[in-house]
């Protein structure tokens, strides 16, 4: 960039360093004393000295080059302005055309949109926590994908006033977000995705936040379950690694499925359990739980229409699911205690 200033090209003022880097390859070997790092999964270094002593050792020689080779600098510098300029371009145009929450909101670190005018094949990911969220984006299609990390547990609906789940921020954002509306002011039109999914972790928590947020969908906007938007998404718990072989693992039993099957029960194999999203580096989420061509979705779903042009379940079996819905999550233990009495006898995998 301060080459390009110095030839006279004003438009490089309007690069950063993502225009510069995208698609480059680079390879720099650095030895240095006590690192510092970002992030759970170690991916950046973050130690100031590193910084100082990779300017100096690079940027001088690459200024030398550049002088050196003023053709190629001409086509390096065009080649990023285009980069930055069309980046503009996308953005002055998501800007016009999509009114999305992002803009009524203001809230660009906790939405992270796609690109995509239309609904039709974008889906936006509805994440455990911010630093999950910060995994999530760098793995995700910008044009198709968006973000929205969620923070904690969310607010159980079944068992919490209206007023309450009015004031709650997390519920907001997704309402917001998803641009429906909610309970009897649900509008199918305005869904801006054409799937909703629900990425938590692979544990107990994680099963926890994902049936409070069935029971929101459930409760405030039942036809977009009916409707086949709603999906989880399967994040693997464990990667098993034996030489160049890495296989992914859903839970244990999958887990001692793989151990006998893929790696045929000989020799070592490095089995390691990821604590949760955030500590799964990007390129891993990617190709396990964000990559359309690799990943795992279950739909979430409503008994079955006995009409398939009829709009709406049959009252009955909406009262029945709703019945349901209230024994586990409503505000009644004995219900719990009483359904977990009569159907203990049925659990396979119990995880306490």
């Amino acid at each position: 960039k301060g080459y390009g200033e110095l030839a006279g090209n004003r438009r490089i003022a309007q690069a950063t360093g993502e225009d510069v880097t995208s698609g480059a390859a680079m390879l720099l070997s650095l030895f240095i004393r006590d690192p510092q790092f970002q992030g759970q999964t170690k991916e950046r270094l973050a130690s100031a000295e590193a910084t100082r002593l990779v300017e100096s050792a690079v940027k001088d020689h690459f200024d030398h080059w550049l002088s050196a080779d003023p053709a190629t600098a001409r086509v390096l510098l065009e080649r990023i302005v285009e980069r930055a300029e069309e980046r503009q371009r996308r953005r002055q145009q998501r800007e016009l055309a999509r009114k999305t929450a992002t803009r009524k909101l203001r809230l660009p670190g906790k939405l992270a949109d796609c690109s995509r005018d239309s609904a039709a094949g974008t889906e936006i990911f509805l994440v455990e926590g911010d630093s999950a969220g910060g995994s999530a984006k760098q793995a995700r299609d910008r044009e198709t994908q968006a973000i929205l990390p969620l923070r904690g547990k969310i607010l159980n609906v079944a068992s919490a006033s209206a007023d309450k789940m009015r004031a709650n921020q997390e519920l907001s954002d997704i309402i917001l977000a998803l641009g429906t509306g909610s309970g009897a002011h649900y509008r199918e039109e305005g869904l801006r995705y054409e799937r909703v999914i629900i990425m938590t972790d692979a544990d107990v928590d994680g099963a926890h936040i994902a049936s409070l947020l069935m029971t929101f969908f459930f409760r405030e906007m039942s036809r977009l379950v009916e409707n086949g938007h709603l999906f989880l998404a399967l994040p693997p718990l464990y990667r098993l690694t034996q030489g160049d072989v890495t296989q992914y693992a859903r839970d244990d039993a999958h887990r001692e499925e793989l151990l006998h099957s893929a790696f045929n029960g000989r020799g070592k194999v490095e089995v390691s359990r990821f604590k949760g999203l955030g500590e799964m580096p990007a390129r891993y989420l990617k190709a396990t739980t964000m990559d359309p061509a690799q990943r795992t979705l279950l739909r979430v779903t409503l008994p079955a229409k006995p009409d398939p042009a009829a709009i709406e379940l049959p009252a009955e079996e909406f009262e029945r699911t709703k019945a349901l819905v209230e024994t586990l999550m409503g505000r009644r233990p004995e219900l719990r205690f009483d359904y977990i009495q009569k159907n203990a006898r049925f659990a396979r995998d119990l995880d306490v």
